[in-house]
């Protein structure tokens, strides 16, 4: 793990809540501009957001809960990436999963869903041919997050939605074999049209099948390795 600590520099103009601090780190985390390993120092976060570390150890609690940090008894809170052998984990379980929830759906997705369904994957689309690959990654997540939303099961929708958000993490991490026209595209329409047929069968096995197929495009060898620093961050996305 590497061990880059974020330092404090000068306050934001005004004070922000925790939602919002909370929403800059995590867009942080998922947009690889906080690398695996970077250590999160309470007291430089609260200086560089103008707060006490009240709301900073409240916002890192709910990364925690999100898997997105790991908090390390006397050393503190580590940006979190799952390893390989953890991956592989990850992805075993959502072929599981996932397989389920796209079966439930099919029986239980209301329209808004399906839309919703179809606009992220609208917007995987155009991502990836504006080659802007992060947003496309934040699409590919939100449309597997509705999927999930869509099985109306809160015990699935729970782990899955840990699980999704891993995924993302490991494929912002790491390099992806497929930066063409990623097959992820196709794979997503037939399982959405598969859910608006209602056909839990197809649907499942799409959604297992594409599960088990993704974890083959991650490049272990090739990691992400720079990382902002929070004052960076703040002038970033807080002045949005």
């Amino acid at each position: 793990m590497c061990r880059n600590r974020t330092k404090g520099g000068s306050r934001v103009s005004q004070r922000i809540g925790e939602e919002e601090i909370y929403r800059v780190l995590k867009e942080a985390i998922f947009n690889a501009e906080l690398s695996p390993g970077t250590q999160l120092v309470e007291t430089s976060l609260a200086e560089a957001f103008g707060v006490s570390r009240t709301p900073i150890r409240a916002v890192l609690q709910r990364l925690k809960y999100e898997s997105l940090i790991k908090l390390v008894p006397n050393r503190g809170a580590f940006v979190y990436c799952p390893s390989p052998d953890e991956a592989e984990q990850i992805f075993s379980l959502r072929t599981l999963l996932e397989g389920e929830a796209a079966r439930l759906a099919a029986e239980h997705a209301t329209p808004q869903q399906l839309e919703e369904m179809e606009t992220f994957l609208h917007q995987e689309r155009e991502y990836y041919r504006q080659k802007e690959n992060h947003k496309a990654l934040k699409a590919i997540a939100d449309f597997h997050l509705t999927l999930a939303e869509a099985s109306h099961n809160p015990f699935l929708i729970s782990y899955l939605r840990q699980l999704i958000s891993l995924s993302h993490i490991i494929f912002t991490f790491y390099d992806t074999t497929d930066q063409g026209e990623p097959h992820s595209m196709d794979e997503h329409g037939a399982i959405l049209e598969a859910i608006k047929n209602r056909d839990g069968r197809l649907a499942a096995e799409l959604a297992s099948s594409h599960i088990h197929e993704i974890k083959g495009d991650v490049d272990f060898s090739k990691a992400v390795k720079h990382s902002l620093s929070i004052e960076q961050l703040v002038s970033r996305y807080v002045k949005r």
